[in-house]
């Protein structure tokens, strides 16, 4: 509107200057209004055309202005609006983040209706609510992001099912997992959190379904996937009524896991099965040394301990420092009665494991033969170690004089051996 005027304006300066040159003094302008005459010189009538087109131009500016300046409020307004909600959501992270469940959750749902994305508001107000055990508020808030942001299906499924799984509902994370499976897919984050749900809900056939995607798009590092497969196999084999069909038709790389061969051995001593169990760890421990299957070997039950024992002393040439060994091949001498080479094996174990089975083992040799002093000191000493081998991280492992009684201290590693 304001250019109509600049233009009109011009247009009438224009026109009177053009005709200035041409006015006479004596020169004059009539103007009749109804029954009134006016009447003026031509300059004055120009001048007078000139003062009222300004008047009318300033008249409608401040009347644009009056309209401009309401706008400019309201938009002054929803800024400072919006400018509030981002602080008190900023706030309730930061109280989020800090452990104060309670304000975190009063700052995040204070400001929602001016929030620009109000859904991060209720989400985050969902585990604060949680955090304190209030799960009928956590759902509120979940279906009310669902309500004000149902473009963000997908990112809300997932928070939720977060939530979920912290909570222990297993069962709703998989439910609410599976209502966006569509389009998680390829998300690595879906992928991963399905499967850790499987997992504590041990769906092991899921866990099996699912691994080839999560190495597809490395939704965790390789080693703990390849660990998670190895479980998901040994879910399978303990589920199994026919543990040895069900081993054959592990694959190959699954029947090589030392993890995997020990559950299934045991399996096998467990049923008495032991010449297969001895051929199981025998061609295991030619093919990869493992001191867990080592140690499963010594405890075989076998009518022929002296070839075993054999068998170990031709893996002790390639190893003489193994602790393992050691007490397997001591184990293996006990089966045959062997008490001289029994003790020389599980000294030998002690001297360089420290191993609380040698203890005890040497501990019950040494009462057949009569000496009880002895044994009571290596069976406290097993104690001791055993202790410290539990609970390693908190320091718990307990000193050999306050397991000792007063007058009879445990005996140092040198004295357990050389000692007559």
């Amino acid at each position: 509107m304001r250019w109509v005027f600049i233009v009109a304006f011009a247009l009438i300066l224009g026109y009177g200057f053009v005709q200035f040159v041409n006015i006479y003094p004596d020169n004059y302008v009539k103007i009749y209004v109804d029954t009134y005459l006016v009447e003026m010189s031509f300059t004055a009538f120009l001048l007078l055309l000139i003062l009222t087109s300004g008047a009318i131009y300033v008249f409608f500016w401040l009347l644009g202005s009056t309209f401009r300046a309401s706008n400019v409020f309201s938009r002054w307004r929803k800024k400072r609006s919006h400018l509030k909600a981002n602080q008190s959501l900023g706030t309730g992270y930061l109280a989020l983040i800090k452990g104060d469940w309670k304000k975190a959750e009063k700052s995040l749902i204070a400001k929602t209706d001016n929030s620009a994305v109000p859904y991060i508001n209720y989400l985050a107000a969902a585990q604060a609510a949680q955090e304190q055990s209030q799960i009928e508020r956590r759902d509120e808030y979940l279906a009310l992001a669902y309500k004000v942001a149902p473009n963000e299906r997908f990112a809300i499924g997932l928070a939720k099912a977060r939530l979920h799984h912290l909570a222990g509902q297993h069962e709703q994370a998989e439910a609410t997992l599976n209502d966006i499976e569509g389009e998680g897919r390829k998300n690595s984050q879906f992928i991963a959190m399905l499967l850790q749900t499987y997992q504590a809900t041990e769906n092991w056939d899921g866990v099996h379904d699912l691994l080839p995607a999560a190495r597809k798009y490395d939704v965790l590092p390789a080693e703990l996937l390849e660990k998670i497969d190895v479980e998901a196999h040994q879910a399978l084999l303990l589920r199994s009524s026919d543990r040895q069909a069900t081993w054959r038709q592990l694959p190959k790389v699954q029947q090589q896991k030392p993890e995997n061969i020990a559950l299934y051995a045991k399996d096998l001593m467990h049923n008495g099965d032991n010449g297969a169990a001895e051929k199981l760890l025998r061609v295991a421990l030619k093919n990869q040394y493992d001191e867990s299957l080592v140690s499963l070997y010594g405890k075989l039950s076998t009518e022929k301990p002296a070839k075993l024992r054999r068998v170990i002393e031709g893996w002790l040439m390639a190893r003489p420092e193994s602790a393992e060994l050691n007490l397997a091949a001591g184990r293996m001498a006990l089966q045959e009665k062997n008490s001289e080479q029994a003790i020389e094996f599980l000294e030998k174990a002690i001297s360089l494991g420290q191993l609380p089975g040698a203890f005890a083992l040497l501990g019950e040799v040494l009462e057949s033969n009569n000496e009880s002093g002895r044994a009571l000191q290596l069976y406290r000493a097993g104690l001791a170690k055993l202790a410290a081998v539990s609970e390693p991280s908190l320091g718990l492992a307990v000193p050999s004089d306050e397991v000792a009684s007063t007058d009879e201290q445990v005996p140092s590693q040198g004295e357990l051996i050389t000692r007559d």
